[in-house]
This record gives structure tokens, sequence and C-alpha cells, in this order.
């Protein structure tokens, strides 16, 4: 609890009167007439309070003045309380506060008292105005805990809520806690409540409550009924008057025996109140159409334990109807017992009682004075009083919360030819049967069978608050007879345990041979009379309970097998089938037994399944991961030697004959390659955590699922694919005959260019037009490129721009079926069979101080120095282009055009210019096209020399400079 200070002041003009001597005779007139001038004082001073108290004045402040106080309401109006003229002299010990060292109290002084709570929750007192503070003791010496009970002290604010108060015989109490300290009784006196904003004025003995500035507390400011039920229309609080129907055939008239109580909860606020300053009663209690007054009493009420802020109220009506329900019996027979005569009394016939349907309820308001003059009202609530037939009193079944599970009631006569004729052997048993139990363990009656009123949707004896006791007794006859469907045998069950504590239990020495035995139980229910000469209702029922195995709660277990010896699950690819044997003994082990796997069959396959993740990583479920079986191994005659299909991989489950080992097998297809994963064994599927998830092995005795794995399977193949050092440029050049006269733009091939590991292993390679260029598509879409399959060659057919091709995109894999096992890409450059240019080189100045429009400059021959060692090879040098020193020209090699110009559109050798004022004529020569005049010229012109061939294009520049002047 957080610390609080209540702040507690008490007025009390503490009169010493004169010291005088006794004389026998005296005149009395002025003592009298004083103390008539303080009773009228004071009854002037309580006809103020309750005006105020009347008119909900809230006081504002408070003021001291000479012996009391002054009172400043918030309309500014005002009241003094005081003492009278001469007040009364206080006996010995009333002087200030016993139990603390306080200044003398005198003819109208005045002390005020403060508390507070220490940091251990104690309280404390001040009567210096705080200055020093003492512990408040209480007859025992013992300081009083504010909150927090230790065994010893008073929980106050759970009780009460800290309310402080003068009691009547003049002491202080803290809470309903009596304190030590005590003031004189017949001086007024006055108590500020901080936590709850009232003053408490005491005055003659009699207290009156007062509200401060800014109080919420008017009485309770809530209370609210607490529905009993979903809907209004069934919502009551019900008193229950309980009848012995006259058509039982014992009375003329219904006979009461009980009359329960209704009982209603409501949560109020403040939570905390005091009990003692509180009255409840019900001021309006109404039946429209009532030709009596209804009145609904309060019989009891207290604050709820479990639930802070309620409150429980039981309630009497009076000259209420009682409301009725339907009830038919129909033809059979009623068992009662008459307990005169100590013997059971059976009617037969066509037993019925019909009440009709009536709902008979009151609508009713729940009042709470607070302090004898607040008064604050609940919302309105149903009552009813409703009559219930001794019919309507059944042994129920309820489950472990104590709800009712089956409101049939369990016969009465269990023996009746009505019963047997409508009822299967199977049906009987199930009817009787209230429960089961472990065979080594108990059942316990009082918490199977309950007793409720057969009412709306059935009402627990208990939760109405109708006393009744119930007893158990064993039918344990002398010899074994058949009752009901079933065959009751002699001495199983401890016929003690259940008459002295209704526990049904096995005897030790027999729980085994008890399973699935039935108990038969007989049940004595006794209602409490509540009326004189009336007697208790008194049923029978018997009932069934099993000795069962009980069972399993479900289970699942993970578990992996493991390869037998020095096998392993990282297998080598193979083209044939690989059999793995595994340990069946650790297997049969781990799921619980060899008879669960046994009880298979004789030979059992499980397919393999993979997980499956979404792109969150999150696990979604699982696939087949390979083919099943084609020919399955379901027989003794399937061996290990009949032979599996490529693609196919399981596990093989064998039992073994006589005493030999079972055989549990891995099996794994020819050619089957497997990526590193966990696999699991699928018999069938299970729900686990939300996913549908394979299992191998149910244990159906322990009620345990085994999902069961392969971990880390991998079958590799080690395969590898490089290329041959002398191909190590991976580049593509083409290919010339033996004499060098021929020409094509062709790979050697991709098989012959590469190494395969291992040496048995057969390549495959493939050019994909999905993964080359544009370019190379385009070449392809018109057979300008093609990948030879069964030479895996690529060849080209002119004209092709190779600068365009630039590189070619080849797959390999590295199996026969090569669409299923791919390895890598590798990538391939394509270049022109010619090479660059040499000797190239740029013709320097050129003077001419002629320069006209029309001047022809002979390139070729300037360049004779220049170009002398010119020339254009291919890539086994021989010459294309070169200069001739005779012809002072660049000529093309006489083979060069049938091995690189085969198509038309290869012209071969071509001079271009770009310059602005000159241009190329058909002689290969340089042409000046302006006419520079009257001034120096100078102009580099740049020129281009070009041979276009088959396979593109190969070009150098070269300048010269042209100058319009003499040479210097």
């Amino acid at each position: 609890m957080n610390k609080k200070f209540l702040n507690v002041i008490l007025f009390s003009a503490l009169m010493v009167g004169s010291a005088g001597t006794f004389v026998s005779c005296k005149d009395y007139d002025d003592d009298i007439n004083g103390l008539q001038e303080q009773i009228d004082a004071n009854k002037k001073q309580i006809d103020d309070i309750l005006a105020a108290i009347n008119g909900k004045k809230f006081i504002e402040s408070y003021t001291p003045v000479e012996g009391g106080y002054l009172l400043t309401f918030a309309g500014g109006e005002t009241l003094t309380i005081k003492n009278g003229a001469q007040g009364a002299q206080g006996e010995k010990g009333d002087q200030g506060l016993q139990g603390i060292q306080g200044p003398k109290g005198e003819t109208g002084a005045t002390i005020v008292p403060k508390f507070k709570v220490d940091a251990e929750n104690y309280w404390m007192i001040s009567v210096d105005e705080g200055e020093t503070y003492e512990y408040v003791l209480n007859d025992a010496g013992q300081k009083i805990k504010a909150k927090g009970a230790d065994g010893t002290n008073v929980d106050v604010e759970e009780v009460v809520g800290n309310y402080v108060k003068v009691d009547e015989e003049g002491y202080i109490c803290i809470g309903e806690y009596r304190t030590s300290f005590k003031y004189n009784v017949n001086i007024p006196s006055m108590i500020y409540n901080e936590k709850d904003g009232t003053m408490q004025v005491t005055i003659d003995g009699q207290s009156y409550t007062l509200l401060m500035e800014g109080s919420a507390f008017n009485g309770l400011q809530t209370i609210v009924y607490r529905k009993q039920a979903a809907d209004d229309k069934n919502d009551y609080a019900v008193a229950y008057q309980l009848y012995y129907p006259k058509k039982d055939g014992t009375n003329e008239t219904d006979t009461l025996f009980a009359a329960v109580p209704a009982k209603a909860s409501f949560k109020v606020y403040p939570s905390k109140f005091s009990k003692s300053d509180a009255e409840l009663f019900f001021s309006d209690t109404y039946q429209t159409r009532a030709a009596e007054q209804p009145q609904l009493n309060v019989l009891d009420w207290d604050f709820d334990k479990e639930q802070e802020g309620v409150i429980w109220v039981k309630m009497t009506p009076v000259n209420f109807k009682n409301a009725q329900d339907k009830y038919t019996d129909g033809w059979g027979s009623i068992t009662w017992f008459d307990p005169t005569t100590e013997t059971e009394i059976t009617k037969w016939g066509n037993v019925s009682l019909n009440l009709g349907e009536t709902d008979n309820s009151y609508a009713t308001s729940l009042d709470v004075k607070m302090y004898g003059q607040y008064v604050s009202a609940s919302d309105y609530f149903n009552v009813k009083s409703q009559y219930a037939s001794s019919h309507n009193i059944y042994n129920v079944r309820v489950n472990a919360e104590d709800k009712i599970i089956n409101s049939q009631r369990m016969q009465q006569s269990p023996n009746s030819w009505n019963y047997v004729k409508f009822m299967s052997q199977n049906d009987k048993v199930n009817s009787y049967k209230v429960g089961s139990f472990d065979y080594k363990g108990t059942f316990n009656l009082n918490d199977s069978i309950d007793v409720a009123l057969d009412l709306n949707d059935g009402v627990l004896l208990a939760d109405a608050g109708i006393q009744f006791e119930q007893k158990f007794e064993l039918i344990d006859e002398n010899a074994d007879m058949d009752l009901w469907g079933v065959t009751v045998k002699k001495g199983i069950f401890d016929a003690e345990k259940v008459a002295k504590e209704g526990i049904l239990a096995v005897k030790e020495e027999l729980q085994p041979s008890a399973i699935n035995e039935y108990a038969v139980v007989k049940v004595t229910t006794t209602v409490k009379s509540q009326v004189k000469d009336v007697h208790d209702l008194v049923i029978y029922n018997y009932v069934l309970v099993q000795a069962v195995r009980p069972e399993v709660e479900q289970s699942i277990e993970t578990i992996q097998l493991s390869p037998l010896g020095d096998a392993t699950f990282n297998l080598g690819y193979k083209t044939s089938t690989q059999i793995v044997k595994l340990d069946v003994r650790a297997f049969e082990t781990a799921i619980g037994g060899r008879d669960i796997l046994t009880s298979m069959g004789s030979s059992s396959v499980w397919p393999l399944y993979k997980a499956v993740y979404n792109e969150s990583k999150e696990l979604t479920g699982y696939d087949q991961a390979f083919d099943r079986p084609t020919s399955r191994p379901n027989s003794e005659t399937w061996s290990v030697n009949v032979p599996v299909n490529a693609g196919e991989a399981f596990v093989w489950f064998k039992k073994a004959q006589g005493n030999a080992t079972d055989s549990l097998f891995l099996f794994i297809g020819p050619r089957t390659k497997v990526e590193k994963n966990t696999f699991y064994l699928s018999r069938s599927g299970i729900m686990h955590n939300g996913i549908y998830t394979p299992y191998a092995v149910y244990n159906q005795i322990d009620n345990k699922y085994f999902i069961t794995t392969i971990n880390d399977l991998a079958v590799t193949r080690s395969f590898d694919a490089t290329v041959k050092e002398e191909y190590s440029a991976q580049t593509i050049i083409g290919k010339w005959n033996a004499d060098k006269t021929q020409y094509t733009l062709e790979s050697n091939s991709f098989a012959d260019m590469y190494i395969i590991k291992p040496a048995d292993a057969v390549a495959k390679y493939n050019l994909d037009p999905n993964k080359q260029n544009a370019y190379v598509k385009e070449l392809m879409n018109k057979d300008q490129l093609t990948f030879d399959n069964s030479t895996y060659t690529v060849k080209f057919e002119p004209s092709v721009d190779v600068a365009k091709v630039k590189e070619l995109k080849i797959d390999i894999y590295d199996t026969e079926v090569h669409k299923d096992n791919f390895y890598r890409t590798d990538t391939w450059t394509v270049k022109s069979p010619l090479q660059d240019f040499k000797n190239t080189a740029n013709l320097g100045k050129h003077y001419d101080p002629t320069l006209a429009s029309g001047t022809v400059i002979k390139f070729q021959e300037l360049a004779a120095t220049a170009w002398k060692n010119l020339k254009l090879e291919d890539y086994i040098a021989q010459t294309v282009v070169s200069y001739n020193a005779t012809s002072k020209k660049l000529v093309e090699a006489t083979n060069a055009k049938e091995l690189y110009r085969t198509k038309t559109a290869s012209t071969g050798l071509k001079f271009t210019t770009n310059t602005e004022g000159w241009n190329i004529n058909e002689n290969n020569e340089l042409v000046c096209t302006i006419d520079p005049t009257g001034t120096v010229y100078t102009k580099t012109v740049t020129v281009t020399v070009s041979y276009k061939h088959d396979w593109g294009t190969t070009s150098f520049n070269f300048t010269i400079e042209v100058i319009r002047d003499v040479k210097p």
C-alpha cells in the first residue's frame, strides 16, 4: 500500500469545571439552567446539521473558533459546532487523549489529532500538529497495521477502507478496530475522513455525516445487479419452494418441506464501505397484475471474499405467487421413501403432474442506506418464487467443473418392465454408466454424481442453496449375477471405502483382473426438510462405474534411422541400384518394441518425403521426393534382387522368419542423383504444429506417433569437365583446309576440347538459344549458326559480323539423358579469322602551293616509305592485304578473295573519308572539293582503310596534313 496520510480532526472542548466544596444545602438552579442551555445549544446544532444534510450541502472549509469550529458551506452559509457555555468536566483520564502526553484539556480548548501511516504501513498519531508522532497501539500493546494482516492485526484496508470514527464509548476506531485513544462522549467531536471526503459530527452520542466540497460520496455511487443468465428473459434471482405434490398418492394437498431464499450479487462502488453503517432493504418490489402487495426482505448479506467490489444478498419473498413449470411423468412407477415405516413405496400407473406453465416473476431494486441518511438504489432485476415438486429433483452426472452434462434423471425404478421394454442392453449400460477410472486409481463418486432441479436448464441443488446429503453403497452380491446388461462380481471393489468416503477403488491384489469390470453403486440422496413434522425427501438410484486401462495421451516423437555398421548415407552416383542396410534393432527399440513394427505385416514400404518451404522459409508441408516402387515388396517372395527403377527411392522393412533378425533397407534407384537433404518416411500423415506431417509408425499401445527421418542423405556424382590446356583461351577462330586454301568459321568438337572425369562418364553439350545474345538468336533463326548435336560443333554461315557475336554459352550435361543432369554453362569467345592491320602509319605533311578544288593527292604513292611493311594477316599468318612497292598501292592477296570473300556483300579493300572538303575518287585517290584562295590553308585529313570480308570488317585510320603553301 502506498503511504497515505489520514487527517482526523476531532473537536473536544475538554472542559474542566472550577474546583468546589461539597455542601449539603445548595441552590442547583444555576446548574440546571446551565445544563438546559447546553441541551438547547446541542439541539440547535443538531437541527442545523440535519438541515445541511437534507439540503445536501457541501463543507467548503472549517476554521477554529473559541470552544469549537466554524464550518463554511459551498453556498456561503456557516455552522458553528462547539460546546455549551459550561461544558461538563471530563472524568479522570479524559483530559486530552489517553496514551499520549498531550496538552492538558481546558474549558473551550481543542486538540487536533492527526493520523498517518509509516513506511512499514503501521498507524501513527500526533497531538501537536505533526511535530511528533507515536505508534497507535491496541489493547495488547501491539502496533496496528494499516494493510496486510499478519495473523494478529486486522487488515483494515480490505475490511472497511480505513474508516475512522469515535464509537459510542468515546474510543477512536480505525475501521472496526478499537484503539486505546478515548474522548469524552459528553463532549461534541468531529472527524474528517479524508479518504471518503466526509465529516462525521458526534453530538450527544449520535453521529451525523456531512460531505466535504468535491466529495464524490453520496451514499454508494454505484450498485449494479450482476446478471445470472446470458439474456434478460431467463435472468432471475430464484427463491425455491419445495413441495410434495398431492398427485403422489399420499397427500390431499401439496406439502411444503423446504423454502430456499433467493440470492443475487451486486457490483458496488466504492468497493469498500462500513458494513455497520449500511442498511439494505427492498422498497419497490412489484408485479404488474399482483392482487396482493408483494414484499421482499433481506435475510443476510456480506462482501464477496473472492471478488473485489461485489456484495451478495439473500432475500426472502412475501406474498409472491409461485412460478410453475409443466411436468409430466407418463406411464411407469414412482418410488419414494416413507420415513415412518422406513420402507420404499412404489406407485404404478399413469403418474403425471401437470402444473401448467406460469411465469409469475417480479421486479425489484436493492436500496442501500449509508449512515442512516444517504440512500442509493440498484438497477431493477427479476425475482421469482419457484415451485419445485419433489419429482423435479434428480441425480445428475457432472464433469470435473461440477456442471451438469446430462440432466436426464437416472431411473428410479431400474428393473421396471417399462424401462426394459424401451432400452436395449447397451443402452442400459450407457444410461447407468457415470464414468470410468484407472483400474489402479480411484473414482470420486462425490465429484461425479450430484443432485439438481430439473427446471429450465437444470439447477444444482448446491447452487440453489438447497441442503441435501448423499450416501453411496457398493452392491456386492454373494454370488455373481447379471444386472442391467453387466455381470456384477463379488469382492472386486472396496465396499468400505465407498461407504465411508464415497471413493471407488479396486482391491489392490485384484487390480489387473478388474480391467473393464463394472461396479454397481446405490446412491441415496436425502434432501433435508425445513418444516416441522414433514419428512425428508429420499431418492434412490443405481449407477455403474467401469474400471479401465487408462488412455495414454497422444504424443509425437521424431527419430532418425541410422546405417548399419560402416554404411553411409553419403552415396556416390551409380547406374545401378544401391542398397543401404539400416539398423533395424535400433529402430524397433526406438518405437517401443518389435511387435509394433511386425504388426504391420510381413513387409512394409515407406516412400520418402521432403519438407517444402515458402519464400519466407516457413514450413508449408511435405511432398513425395521420389517415385513409389513399381514392384511393391509386400510379400515373402520379394527380395533385394528385384530390380528397382530409375528415380525410385524408398525404405523397406522385412519381417524375419523364426528367430532371425528383421531387415530394414534403403533402396536408391539407378542413375538417381540426390541433393543432400533430410527425408521423411511416410506411411500416412497426422496434423502436427498445424501441418499435415508424415509418420512411419504408430504405437497404438502408447498412443504415440513416430516421425521417422533419414538425415543428410545425398547421392552425388563426382563428374568434372575441364577445358584442355591448348583450348584454355576458350576462343573459336574457325578452320582452314590442309593446303590453307579453304576456310570455314566452325569450332572444333567440344567433346574433344574437354577432359571428362570419371573416364567412363558421358558428357553432353548443348547450345541453348535462350542463353544467347539477340544477334546470335537472330543468326540461329536464319540458320546462319547451327549446333551439331552429334559432333557437338558450332558452325557459322557467312556473312556474319563476328564483332556482334562476341560469345556463345555452351551447356554441359553429365549423363545420357542430359536434360535431367545439368552440370554447368561455359562461355566461349568467337573471333574473326583476320588479325588487325600491322605496321600502319600516318603520312605526315603534304605541301601544295597550287592547292585548289579538284586537286588530286595520290596518298598511296606518298606512303611508299611509311607503309612499306604494312599488311593484314589471318590467324595462320597468311597475308590478306599488303603494300606493293612496285605499284605503290595496297593490294589484296590472290587467294584472299576465295578464303574470306565468298559473298557479294564482302567488298574487300576500301578507302573512305569523312573530312569536310575532301573525298576519295574511283582510283582510291584523295580529291580536294573546296577552293582555298588568298590565304594559307592547313587541313588534317583522316582516311579509313577497311577490308570487308565474310566475318565482318577489319580497318585502320591514317591521317595526312595538307598545306596550301610552298614546302619550307
